[in-house]
């Protein structure tokens, strides 16, 4: 089974059913209510919500990608909280207090890759300062945002790269030689991902954008009902999320916050 089965397709242009504003608000509401929320049942609520949402953009190999990269961080942050409770006989390893931080990452994830797949450079442009925000501001948030997607296809890449030169991918490879597939996949991702960020930067520079000037765009984000709607819903789930924490969370676990 080799990596590249799992990568995302060429990405093309996004298309996307809601309003980047849309998508913006929900974003901000998740990442305000997994700071507050700090129980199990809540952020439960967060993440079957917020999982729901990334599937309806229905790009599911990129999100199952993107599950194997946090599942390895997360295997790589408690291996790595293991170590220092063996080292230190203070500080007790339960696996129990891990399962919230990490849920707080898988929900972040939800509500983020949506956005990064299914907006165009220049709706997250117009959005960003329609807030009024600084030109030092907006520019690199743009930039960083379409940068998932644009990476997502430099891995993609570097894989078929190492195909055609006759290098396996595959798990069984990857277990035995680790340290050479790491060599292998991440020097040229170094290097790609410097680029790509210079060529987003430009390319966004390029539209027309200026530190005090104005641009049209060329097509004006329209709010629909469906953008309300969803609005609506976003309120609502965080709202359950709230008293789910304030109704279960003071009888869970201490370990579980």
């Amino acid at each position: 089974m080799k990596l590249e089965r799992f990568l995302p397709d060429e990405q093309g242009a996004p298309q996307s059913g809601f309003d980047v504003r849309a998508r913006m608000v929900v974003t901000l509401l998740a990442s305000a209510a997994t700071i507050v929320v700090g129980s199990f049942e809540g952020q439960a609520v967060l993440f079957a919500a917020s999982l729901s949402y990334a599937l309806s953009v229905r790009r599911f190999r990129a999100l199952a990608v993107a599950y194997a990269a946090l599942a390895l961080m997360m295997g790589i942050a408690a291996a790595c909280s293991w170590g220092v409770s063996r080292a230190v006989s203070g500080m007790p390893f339960s696996p129990e207090s891990l399962v919230v931080p990490f849920m707080r990452s898988a929900v972040m994830l939800n509500v983020v890759l949506p956005l990064a797949l299914a907006s165009r450079i220049q709706a997250l442009l117009t959005a960003l300062k329609g807030l009024r925000l600084p030109f030092c501001v907006y520019l690199p948030g743009a930039v960083m945002i379409r940068f998932i997607p644009t990476f997502m296809n430099d891995v993609r890449q570097v894989a078929e790269t190492l195909k055609i030169r006759g290098c396996s991918l595959g798990p069984g490879e990857m277990f035995r030689h680790p340290f050479m597939m790491l060599r292998l996949l991440l020097a040229p991702l170094l290097f790609r991902s410097l680029r790509t960020s210079e060529e987003l930067g430009i390319a966004a520079e390029l539209k027309g954008l200026e530190a005090g000037g104005r641009f049209v765009p060329f097509r004006r984000p329209q709010w629909s009902a469906r953008d309300t709607a969803l609005v609506v819903l976003a309120v609502a789930v965080v709202a359950a999320a709230l008293y789910c924490h304030a109704r279960w969370g003071s009888a869970s676990s201490p370990a579980m916050h």
